[in-house]
């Protein structure tokens, strides 16, 4: 089978993660949004990663190819001993082990990350895992940072979900 990887903090989950999303979904057989963070990330106090994981599986709870899955990311104390790509190799090996430990994808399945971001890519090309690398161009280009950063006029960037979990908790 061949899966589509999405990865982020989503915090928010906005309309340029839906354009990678939706390019893994016209190219894949199954597509797995995985919601990474850790407590006290950027998507505090918010967004924190466990209603992140909540909102991102309603935002696609109607939809058969799409598996949202949550994966807190790695001890923060590691960065202060291996280099970028080090982090990353580990990472990667944790999101492959999780995936396969929750039955979302096989030893046979054929994998591709989706990412729009460029040092995502190059970081993601270089692991042992050798998993191909998609890098998508968005159709719209908005980002978390910019939306957490004037939320009352930016709630038409973030999927339903998300903007109506804000609406209620404004």
């Amino acid at each position: 089978m061949k899966i589509g990887l999405v990865f982020g903090t989503f915090a928010p989950m906005h309309l340029g993660h839906m354009d990678v999303i939706n390019i893994a979904k016209k190219e894949m057989d199954k597509v797995i949004v995985v919601c990474c963070g850790h407590e006290g990330d950027r998507g505090y106090p918010l967004f924190p990663l466990e209603k992140r994981y909540e909102l991102a599986a309603k935002e696609f709870a109607d939809d058969e190819k799409v598996f949202v899955t949550m994966l807190p990311d790695t001890d923060p104390e590691i960065k202060k001993h291996w280099n970028q790509q080090q982090i990353w190799n580990y990472w990667v090996d944790r999101m492959l082990l999780h995936l396969f430990q929750k039955e979302l994808i096989l030893a046979r399945d054929e994998l591709c990350f989706y990412t729009s971001e460029g040092d995502y890519t190059e970081l993601l090309e270089n692991t042992p895992q050798h998993i191909r690398v998609h890098r998508c161009q968005r159709v719209r280009p908005v980002s978390g940072t910019q939306i957490r950063g004037d939320l009352e006029n930016s709630l038409e960037l973030m999927v339903p979900a998300f903007r109506e979990y804000v609406r209620e908790h404004r």
